[in-house]
């Protein structure tokens, strides 16, 4: 593996906000892209932090990351959401890091990967607060991670899933309504040429059916766009139909 950049490079990004007693969310901006990116934090009843999709924060907001908890899990949702995985793992060596299965080759180029999403351990009794599951198919790039909290349960992804609003510029043009990547909660052309290609989109269609009827889903969350709720299984219904 070569060597990955390391250095704390720290992009425009929002303040922290908090989503439900356990979980915390922080947009930020993508190098060179009008596209925006999300990190997700979800505490664990230990008081470990599982860190979905890494974003590099000032000094204040990695100060309030760290007051949450021990930052124990970094998820790297697919082998393109790695930017800020190296510099993770170094800032804090005892992370370990979790992919999804078919993820793990691209993502090990960059930080060496200790588990995957069918590994990640259920250490607690009943219910977990957190767990992984891939789609099912022919390729398993991407998955879900879940989250349970007082409120309700929440499903976060990757690039599988969508909800950009109308963007301005060229870049809006061309990214957002020629190609149909924005304009509300949807699985994009790019998701569905190399995430769910080869017959995944009927084992992904599926997917967002079980989760939709999943007891107490509040909210679902892209890793770029808006976040989904308070109607978060009929919006995953409706995207479901699309496919």
């Amino acid at each position: 593996m070569a060597q990955p950049d390391t250095t704390w490079k720290v992009l425009q990004h929002d303040a922290m906000q908090q989503l439900a007693d356990n979980l915390w969310s922080v947009e930020g901006d993508l190098p060179n892209m009008q596209l925006r990116r999300r990190m997700l934090i979800a505490r664990l009843p230990s008081g470990d932090l599982v860190i979905h999709n890494a974003i590099a924060l000032d000094d204040a907001g990695m100060a309030q990351l760290e007051a949450l908890g021990r930052p124990a899990w970094l998820v790297v949702p697919n082998g393109w959401h790695r930017i800020d995985a190296p510099r993770f793992k170094a800032r804090y060596p005892d992370l370990r890091v979790i992919c999804p299965r078919d993820s793990r080759k691209r993502v090990s180029e960059v930080v060496q990967v200790d588990a995957t999403y069918d590994e990640f351990p259920r250490t607690e009794p009943g219910s977990p607060t957190v767990w992984f599951e891939h789609f099912g198919g022919n390729k398993a790039m991407e998955g879900a991670m879940y989250v349970r909290s007082s409120d309700g349960v929440t499903v976060i992804l990757g690039d599988s899933l969508f909800n950009l609003q109308h963007m301005t510029g060229l870049f809006g043009l061309i990214y957002g309504r020629l190609l149909g990547n924005a304009g509300g909660a949807k699985v994009t052309l790019i998701s569905r040429m190399f995430l769910l290609a080869g017959g995944d989109k009927a084992n992904f269609r599926a997917w967002m059916e079980r989760t939709a009827a999943i007891p107490g889903l509040v909210r679902a969350i892209p890793g770029h766009g808006d976040v989904i709720g308070p109607d978060a299984a009929g919006a995953l219904k409706a995207v479901a139909e699309t496919l």
